[in-house]
């Protein structure tokens, strides 16, 4: 290499946009799979209440990724955790607003969406309670905790929604300070 001519381009940090892109992964697929399986249910015309519908068990499945989605959102510690892993992988690969967004959005995001796949589901007779009181059974299936959950959901925000969005802040002031992307000389 010749003195006179440009350094070559560092390359980029693929292992860094895999890790964002897997930690956003878990914690937004199980809230997908929800709303896939209540989509499913749309489109078989089947209406939430206690009777089976067709021969798909919507109701099992909409159990099973409920199930899943809450183990995520429901623990805030777990959801953070995630969320600042695809945080710092987005800042190592040099991308600041990506990794406050991951920061800021994604927890909310796993909470968020299932309790909205669960109040679309519920219908009179089946209430979502704070005190965990009655089952509900759609499509054939009992929900049990599932949909009381989402009654919680308001509650789960308000405890960590402030840590985010000051860790989104904080994250956003290093990454425009110390990881803005390089400019192509």
């Amino acid at each position: 290499m010749h003195h006179f001519e440009a350094p070559p381009a560092p390359p980029k940090p693929i292992v860094a946009r895999r890790v964002c892109a897997l930690a956003i992964a878990l914690l937004t697929l199980p809230s997908i799979a929800v709303w896939i399986v209540r989509g499913a249910a749309l489109f078989l015309h089947c209406s939430p209440d206690a009777r089976a519908c067709s021969a798909f068990p919507l109701g099992t499945a909409f159990d099973y990724s409920l199930s899943a989605a809450w183990f995520l959102g429901a623990n805030a510690l777990l959801c953070m955790a995630l969320a600042f892993v695809a945080a710092l992988a987005a800042l190592w690969s040099r991308r600041p607003l990506l990794a406050a967004l991951n920061m800021l959005l994604l927890p909310i995001a796993a909470v968020l969406l299932p309790t909205f796949a669960v109040y679309s589901a519920l219908y009179p007779g089946c209430e979502a309670n704070e005190a965990g009181v009655g089952s509900c059974i759609l499509w054939g299936a009992s929900m049990g905790m599932n949909f009381h959950h989402a009654a919680i959901a308001q509650s789960m925000i308000y405890d960590f929604v402030p840590y985010s969005a000051a860790l989104s802040l904080m994250i956003l002031a290093i990454g425009l300070l110390f990881f803005r992307p390089r400019r192509q000389a």
